[in-house]
């Protein structure tokens, strides 16, 4: 089966109309073509000349774009778009709103391997990875439904890490200025620490942004809430973390759900706060959202933000949304799509 064409950065179309024996200046009229003007029929590319079309058709395909089969809108103003990919894979993106503009949250994988046991994505196990095409299909799903899209984060299902080639492949056809050109520096990918893809993003010319789950400062507590602890250790990640930030000048974002009686005790803040000491980061702090339903914040909540600040952490909480649709963090799981 012949590679869709939605799937190529504009250097790979310039690399294919080479390898044709045709102009490859002719890539960025055919990049526009798919990915701003909504092109459908590879035989009939607005603004490409008739014989690169035909040449293109020898190699590629053009499919239209997979759309959402279910929509849903929650009461504070979030919207949760559900996706059947091939294979059945199941996915799930969502737009949240914000004061001045709005954020599209993308997933990378049909499940994840990841096994965080306080996450509904984690319990599915992992189905596949989602290819470029099927993430910009989210992200272009997400445009149609906001009003003033200026940030995008791969905070949805899946762990990108897990799936960086493909995830950095929709990054680099997102951004291009022949395309949605959207900028690099409003796009954050979350991971759980997978530290070889930390240290290939602190080397590379990615100008994304960096989050990083943390779960528990604690090692064990760690390695039974979030599996992954026992190949990254958080110590590893960390180290890591601090070399991206140096060598990038940046700060990263730190995560860390609060799971009432778990991780949410005095000890922890203080254990927490000396891990990431010298670290520039803003730490959002996030009440859990049991699977399937709206959490509510405990008195914890607030007091772990003061016991962190009082030791010198920028610590915010993170005001979730969408929970009464299942699109707060830690909910995703495709249970509004009936299986097939």
């Amino acid at each position: 089966m012949e590679p869709d064409l939605r799937g190529l950065t504009r250097a790979d179309i310039e690399a294919a109309l080479t390898g044709l024996g045709e102009k490859p200046g002719n890539a960025g009229a055919v990049f526009m073509a798919v990915h701003r003007r909504g092109a459908t029929d590879l035989a009939q590319l607005p603004g490409v000349p008739a014989r690169v079309c035909k040449a293109l058709g020898r190699l590629y395909t053009l499919k239209p774009l997979p759309l959402p089969e279910r929509k849903l809108a929650a009461a504070d103003g979030t919207r949760k778009l559900l996706f059947r990919f091939a294979g059945n894979a199941l996915a799930e993106c969502v737009v949240l709103p914000g004061k001045d503009q709005q954020t599209a949250c993308l997933s990378s994988q049909a499940g994840c391997s990841c096994g965080c046991t306080f996450c509904a994505t984690g319990a599915l196990g992992l189905k596949r990875s989602l290819t470029p095409v099927e993430i910009v299909a989210q992200f272009e799903a997400c445009l149609r439904e906001a009003v003033d899209l200026k940030s995008l984060v791969f905070m949805g299902m899946g762990e990108p890490f897990l799936n960086w080639e493909n995830v950095k492949q929709a990054i680099k056809i997102l951004c291009d200025s022949r395309g949605r050109h959207f900028q690099q520096v409003k796009m954050t990918v979350s991971t759980v620490g997978v530290i070889p893809v930390i240290e290939e993003l602190t080397a590379s010319d990615l100008r994304v942004r960096l989050a990083v789950s943390l779960v528990a400062a604690d090692p064990e507590l760690r390695a039974r809430l979030a599996p992954m602890e026992k190949v990254y250790p958080l110590k590893r990640v960390l180290a890591a973390v601090r070399k991206y930030c140096a060598a990038r000048q940046a700060h990263v974002m730190l995560e860390y759900i609060l799971l009432p009686g778990v991780n949410d005790r005095p000890a922890d803040s203080a254990q927490l706060a000396e891990l990431i000491e010298g670290i520039p980061c803003r730490l959002n702090l996030i009440p859990y959202n049991p699977p399937g339903g709206p959490g509510a914040a405990t008195p914890r909540v607030k007091e772990f933000q003061q016991e962190l600040i009082a030791a010198g952490v920028r610590a915010y909480l993170r005001q979730e949304k969408g929970a009464d649709i299942s699109a707060a963090c830690g909910q995703l799981a495709a249970y509004s799509i009936s299986p097939k």
